[in-house]
């Protein structure tokens, strides 16, 4: 098994995709059009009338080595200078728990004003985060939510409604019915409301049968696995449905390796990421839903500043998303080279 992860891991994916409609492509060029003209929307927001004397950022990633959080970290750098913060010190946990609580402890008793985290563990995080905030800091979360703690601040995707979008594209693919496959991760807050807003859509409004839901969905060798279990029992779907970078690629690599690339099995994926957008534009992902890390990360320095002048903001920032297809995914590939210059 190991070794048939490890040649279907390397080897490049040649996998031959047809969807079997054509979707609303006239929204999603609209939509693409609408998303390249208000990229920078928020950065014209008057800030002039704030202060950032005094102002310090701590911010602790869960890890920052992925695309996906560079994007948002040069987003946060990008703002601190925009509005002259000075005082910034960024770190990454490396996927240890215990190395971010530890990072969120330093952090707060050297001083900060503000907290900027995107946590490895939700629940993991709220005790020192809890303290961070008791000691007058104030707090903000990235991508992933703080349970436990409070008040915190959120900026992130909506990700109930990611699920959703990678729903209804797949009913009008479909035309309404078929039998499908999905990889999840309950315990990732973000994956779950995924996991949630595309299933409640399935269920209420196509004929279309879920047959399989298989854990598997942080890390590529564990989505590998978990697909090709499913496609074992299951070679007969017409998609599979990934829910963030690692289970789309995992199942792509599981169908070339199970020797069903010619198929026609739709994959999708989330994130505007190098691998997703690839595989999108050599047609072995049929579509995907971009988010927009940079945004994230910039917009929540914007909001630590109006907190730190004493404004109040909303509790929870929950930003738009769009499609990836074919046909626009060269506006996301320039987007993206551009963030992670």
């Amino acid at each position: 098994m190991k070794k048939m992860i490890a040649a279907a891991m390397s080897a490049a994916l040649a996998v031959s995709m047809i969807s079997g409609m054509a979707y609303a492509e006239e929204t999603t060029e609209a939509a693409t059009e609408a998303a390249a003209e208000n990229t920078d929307a928020y950065k014209d927001e008057d800030m002039s009338a704030y202060k950032v004397d005094g102002m310090s950022i701590g911010v602790s990633f869960g890890q920052n080595v992925h695309p996906f959080f560079k994007a948002m970290q040069k987003g946060i750098e990008d703002a601190c200078a925009d509005y002259g913060i000075k005082k910034i010190s960024i770190q990454s946990a490396d996927s240890s728990l215990e190395k971010q609580v530890t990072q969120i402890e330093n952090l707060t008793t050297s001083g900060i004003t503000s907290l900027l985290v995107n946590p490895y563990d939700s629940e993991g995080v709220s005790v020192a985060v809890q303290d961070a905030i008791n000691a007058g800091v104030n707090v903000f979360s990235m991508d992933i939510s703080i349970s436990g703690a409070e008040p915190t601040y959120h900026v992130a995707s909506d990700n109930k409604k990611i699920g959703e979008l990678l729903a209804q594209r797949l009913n009008e693919e479909l035309g309404g019915e078929g039998k499908i496959a999905i990889l999840v991760e309950p315990s990732v807050s973000s994956l779950k409301d995924r996991q949630a807003g595309f299933e409640g859509y399935i269920k209420d409004n196509t004929g279309i049968e879920i047959v399989a839901e298989q854990l598997g969905a942080i890390e590529r060798t564990d989505a590998l696995e978990a697909a090709e279990t499913v496609l074992q029992a299951h070679s007969d779907i017409q998609a599979f449905v990934g829910i963030n970078e690692n289970s789309a690629m995992g199942i792509a690599s599981a169908i070339q390796s199970a020797g069903l690339s010619d198929q026609g099995i739709i994959v999708t994926g989330v994130d505007s990421t190098e691998d997703v957008m690839n595989g999108i534009k050599d047609g072995y992902i049929a579509y995907g839903v971009a988010q927009n890390p940079y945004q994230m990360g910039y917009m929540s320095v914007q909001d630590a500043i109006k907190v730190y002048n004493g404004v109040e903001v909303d509790p929870v920032i929950q930003l738009d998303c769009e499609y990836m297809t074919a046909d626009n995914i060269d506006y996301y590939i320039e987007r993206e080279a551009a963030y992670n210059e």
